[in-house]
């Protein structure tokens, strides 16, 4: 979901640099597989929030974020999927009223990008 509304904004250079990697080649490449993970991915590697290579600061508002998403969208720990699965599963299962739900706590929802691009996702 992060994805969809991901602006080029973060928390440090490092981390931006590397979600706008992260972001192009799903962009370039749809049939690109991302792995469902229980903690620090690729996209949290370079982010000064992260205390070891596991957990970040913030692990517990994490999880509950997470497991939010992971219910509402059907997938599971440790599935493989493609960027264009993921995207039909957002659109397959996702809602505002879902969105709203399920990511109460994150301190990117209030700026309206995520749902403004979830939005957009599920006029296609």
């Amino acid at each position: 979901m992060c994805t969809l509304g991901f602006q080029g904004k973060g928390y440090s250079l490092g981390f931006i640099k590397n979600y706008k990697n992260i972001v192009k080649i799903l962009h370039e490449n749809e049939d690109t597989l991302i792995e469902v993970v229980e903690y620090m991915d690729d996209i949290c590697s370079p982010c000064p929030n992260r205390q070891d290579n596991v957990v970040c600061k913030t692990q517990d508002k994490i999880l509950r974020l997470d497991q939010a998403h992971l219910k509402i969208l059907g997938l599971t720990l440790g599935q493989i999927i493609s960027w264009k699965e993921a995207k039909e599963q957002i659109r397959k299962h996702m809602t505002l009223e879902k969105f709203d739900q399920a990511c109460t706590g994150c301190e990117w929802k209030k700026y309206g990008v995520c749902a403004d691009s979830l939005q957009t996702l599920l006029n296609k």
